[in-house]
């Protein structure tokens, strides 16, 4: 609780110099009206030839203790009563300081506990006497009584602030203004006030930079205790001091999210061009980064906690819940501490709406409530609550659990929630692996060669985070195009893809923006010393053909021909030509990337999954003509439902197209058997899940 009595005694007894020579004087003669104060009661008798008025520190000892020669002294000691021995009275141990009986309670203390203890030793010091009690008061600056002392057991009784109005004997002084008040908020102040019945932060808790200024609510001390203006911003009305606030990458990440509400956009985009460009340090963008993945990759069930934790679901405008939500993940997912994530949460809602700061605190203290019973039933028994549990869809988890198996199922949904694994692979057309290597170790990156399912990718590394690739350096190799960011598993279906024997011609469908282009070139010059001379790209988007233009040109590769079109009509588009390879990179559900297109989650509907599979259908059908004999066609996803996997192979193998190829099996080295199909499901730690299936046309 806050304490001024002592700042308010130093202004009651201020060294202010009276008529008579005495510190604290009043108006009023003896036999006054008013208190008089300690120095005003007159001169004292000589005790050493020093006659005349004299300070307190030298006065000596008063008449109603006692002489110094111990004869009537308090407990018998000479001088009376006195802390640790020293002569002057009882002064706190402090020469000339103020005597605890006229200060008050100090840090909030009450007199309760003193008068309750009795008496203190009289003599023989068994019996006790409370020192502060009744004692010999003289109203006369002379040798004659005062008269009665002035009776302060009313605030004793009371309380150490109920008795400020009714204390007379302390008035402010009219001659001489009182001054600042002493702010003593920097120690004991609660972290917490009610306000409108609602528990809130102090309003002036923060990291400390702002203590020594007195904030403006409304109340007293609009200025710096320094007594210089406040700081006024291009002419506008001064700005109140804050104390208080979100840090910069939270703030940095809300405001991600609200582009991503308002935009409808894909989260990974609006990251690189709000997040991975700002000034930030590279440890605050890698947390915003992580803030806005997880937001976006859970929002439905932080959506349905926070509506169970708020009166109305029409309390908070969209903004707020963008707000809400990631506190709500940090508290839920992250496991932050609940103070620090409610305490943020709220000036982070401040940012957006400052009035409602006490909705935001209010509903974050139930989600820290809520999350003791979170997910709200039993995961084990309750497909809701296993759903809740990783934030996920109940139907998504449904469709998990049953492609998958209760236990690969959990393996997949721990693995989403995870940050994404960081492999980086270095473009041979413009690099060596040495020259690439050394810059990322020198960056604190740890580089470490992968293995998937049982063989290396070459050129293909794991770093330690995502924090060594925003060190200079490393951002300089990217820009010059000697290296990429790939997953793993894309890497290793890049190698597959491209085989053993270097093809004359390589067809690309569905091409994007240059991703596998880049990864297939790369690896055909590394094995084969030279890049794949005719190599034709088709996309359904002009954009990302663009795109996919200036990415080739910056990483050296070759693209003869990057055709905008539908792939599901290549007669209309190639015409009758046939390729060694035909890659079809095949538009799917993308559940296999979900920690790092953390929007398909919550996107994604079942009937989505019919239409991908029926569309890779068509596309297999559209690219089996074009396949020159002997060749190589390769149809490659990014997810793990059956229906866009394996069971879209075996449907087209059975059609009449189909009865001109046969599949290529995956031998993995490790295990030493043999698969149809290239198949890495996602597990913690791991790569993300991909899917690849190789067939020979017949010759």
């Amino acid at each position: 609780m806050h304490n001024d009595n002592h700042s308010q005694n130093q202004r009651r007894s201020s060294d202010r110099p009276s008529s008579d020579g005495h510190r604290g004087a009043r108006s009023g003669g003896p036999g006054g009206n008013g208190y008089r104060g300690r120095d005003d009661r007159g001169p004292r008798k000589d005790h050493g030839g020093r006659g005349g008025d004299r300070s307190r520190d030298d006065r000596g000892p008063r008449k109603d203790f006692g002489s110094r020669d111990g004869q009537g002294g308090r407990n018998g000691k000479p001088g009376g009563f006195r802390k640790g021995g020293k002569p002057g009275g009882y002064q706190g141990g402090k020469s000339g300081g103020y005597r605890k009986d006229d200060r008050g309670p100090r840090g909030g203390k009450s007199f309760e506990r003193k008068r309750g203890e009795g008496d203190r030793s009289q003599g023989d010091g068994d019996e006790r006497r409370d020192f502060r009690g009744p004692r010999k008061d003289f109203r006369d600056c002379g040798d004659g009584p005062r008269g009665p002392r002035r009776d302060f057991s009313d605030r004793r009784e009371s309380g150490p602030h109920d008795d400020r109005e009714s204390r007379k004997d302390f008035h402010p002084r009219d001659d001489q203004p009182r001054g600042p008040r002493r702010d003593s908020r920097g120690s004991g102040h609660p972290r917490e006030v009610f306000v409108d019945g609602k528990l809130m932060a102090a309003p002036d808790q923060g990291d400390g930079r702002d203590r020594g200024r007195v904030r403006d609510f409304g109340g007293r001390g609009d200025r710096p205790r320094d007594g210089r203006p406040p700081r006024r911003d291009d002419g506008a009305r001064a700005k109140r001091p804050n104390s208080h606030h979100a840090t910069s990458a939270r703030e940095l990440a809300l405001s991600a999210l609200h582009q991503l509400r308002e935009r409808d956009a894909f989260a990974q985009d609006i990251i690189a061009k709000t997040i991975d460009k700002s000034r930030l340090s590279r440890e605050d963008r890698a947390f915003a980064t992580r803030l806005v993945l997880g937001v976006t990759s859970t929002r439905g069930t932080l959506e349905d906690v926070i509506d169970g934790c708020m009166d109305s679901p029409d309390d908070a405008a969209p903004a707020v819940r963008d707000a809400l939500a990631l506190s709500a993940y940090e508290i839920i997912f992250l496991q932050k501490s609940p103070h620090a994530a409610v305490d943020q949460g709220v000036e982070l809602v401040k940012t957006v709406a400052p009035r409602a700061g006490g909705l935001a605190n209010a509903v974050l203290r139930r989600v820290v409530r809520a999350k003791e019973h979170f997910p709200f039933g039993d995961p084990r028994t309750d497909i809701a609550a296993y759903a809740r549990l990783h934030g996920f869809p109940v139907w998504l988890a449904e469709r998990l659990i049953a492609e998958l198996g209760p236990e690969g199922a959990r393996d997949f949904m721990v693995a989403s929630n995870e940050p994404a694994p960081v492999f980086v692979s270095v473009n041979a057309v413009k690099a060596s692996e040495d020259e690439v290597v050394s810059v990322l170790a020198a960056a604190h990156g740890d580089p470490t060669p992968v293995t998937v399912a049982g063989r290396p990718v070459p050129g293909c590394y794991r770093v330690s985070s995502g924090v060594p690739l925003l060190d200079g350096r490393v951002r300089r190799m990217f820009s010059q195009g000697l290296l990429l960011v790939s997953d793993a598993t894309s890497q290793a279906v890049a190698s597959l893809v491209v085989g053993d024997e270097a093809p004359a011609s390589f067809l690309e469908i569905g091409a994007g923006r240059a991703t596998k282009t880049i990864l297939d070139q790369s690896c055909a010059y590394r094995r084969f010393g030279r890049q794949i001379s005719d190599y034709v790209t088709v996309d359904v988007h002009a954009f990302k053909t663009r795109l996919l233009q200036e990415r080739a040109e910056l990483y050296g590769v070759t693209v003869t021909e990057p055709i905008i079109g539908d792939a599901t009509d290549l007669d209309a588009l190639v015409g009758e030509r046939t390729f060694d390879r035909v890659f079809i990179d095949a538009p799917c559900s993308g559940l296999g990337t979900l920690r790092r297109h953390a929007d398909i989650r919550w996107r994604l509907r079942p009937e989505t999954i019919d239409e991908s599979a029926d569309l890779d259908a068509h596309l297999l059908a559209s690219a089996a003509a074009h396949v020159a004999p002997g060749g190589i066609l390769a149809y490659a996803t990014c997810t793990i439902t059956h229906e866009e996997n394996a069971d879209a192979v075996d449907q087209f193998l059975a059609t009449e197209l189909g009865f001109a190829f046969e599949v290529i099996p995956y031998e993995n080295p490790e295990l030493g058997v043999e698969r149809p199909f290239f198949s890495i499901p996602l597990e913690p730690g791991g790569p993300d899940a991909h899917f690849l299936a190789l067939l020979r046309k017949k010759a």
